[in-house]
């Protein structure tokens, strides 16, 4: 059964991480290790029970994390600009600020700690976010309910949408497909895990366009280099679980289909 999904409220970046899947089941988690200061990511799971295909912050862990200096940040569509940042106070750091009763483990405002709580925020599937630590070592722990069948990501006036890898299976971005991408305008870009800049930019050709380029024969659908459409193709470029990647489209009606993680 197809998923058919309304991304993104307002969100938006990527780059490569170690994932350790714990469980592909209908319930699990999933740890996703931070191997950079600019990871882009997202949950690998919907909340248990989502009527909606959603993922509460709350149901996301984090390990390791500082926050006084440790962030994600979830992106504008419109202009790619953080709207909502967020750090985490794990059982160490409750510890060290509190009383070491949990009261203060969760997600907080970084200018409000201990004063507004984010554990309720929640985001649709495939949104990523983009995080910036100074620590090392941080780990993000994804848990929920796989969202199973093909699912369909509705992009529709999107700009700047960063989309995750939403299942906890490795993909490549030819498990990926998309409609409405213009070769000529439209990107996506996997991040330097460093410095947030794009390190590989990838563009889309789908069943119509092949036809207005090609023989009409499926031989041009797929992911190419936009600096090189027919000759190089990225079909085998790695889309790890719970790793993003930052669209930029001129067109206003793209949609990205990913595929069944339980076939």
């Amino acid at each position: 059964m197809k998923k058919l999904v309304t991304a993104f409220a307002a969100c938006a970046l990527a780059g490569l991480v170690n994932a350790q899947v714990e469980s592909v089941n209908i319930v699990g988690y999933q740890t996703i290790e931070a191997t950079g200061r600019h990871l882009s990511s997202g949950a690998t799971f919907i909340t248990v029970g989502s009527q909606d295909a959603e993922w509460r912050l709350g149901d996301v862990v984090a390990v390791g994390m500082d926050p006084s200096t440790d962030i994600i940040q979830f992106l504008s569509t419109a202009n790619a600009k953080t709207i909502l940042s967020a750090t985490y106070i794990d059982a160490a750091t409750d510890a060290d600020l509190g009383e070491g009763d949990g009261a203060l483990i969760g997600w907080w405002d970084p200018n409000d700690l201990g004063g507004t709580r984010l554990d309720n925020e929640v985001f649709a599937t495939g949104q990523g976010f983009l995080c910036n630590f100074t620590s090392t070592g941080v780990s993000l722990i994804y848990s929920g309910e796989v969202l199973q069948g093909e699912t369909e990501l509705n992009l529709s006036g999107l700009k700047h949408p960063m989309i995750v890898n939403h299942t906890p299976v490795d993909l490549t971005l030819g498990d990926v497909s998309a409609i409405g991408m213009d070769p000529s305008t439209d990107i996506i870009q996997l991040l330097s895990l460093d410095n947030a800049k794009t390190v590989l930019s990838a563009t889309y050709i789908d069943a119509a366009t092949d036809a207005d380029l090609g023989e009409g024969d499926g031989a041009l659908i797929g992911w190419w280099d936009p600096n090189d459409l027919g000759g190089t193709r990225l079909d085998d470029t790695p889309f790890p679980a719970g790793t993003a990647f930052l669209a930029n489209f001129t067109s206003t009606s793209v949609k990205i289909v990913f595929p069944d993680p339980m076939p």
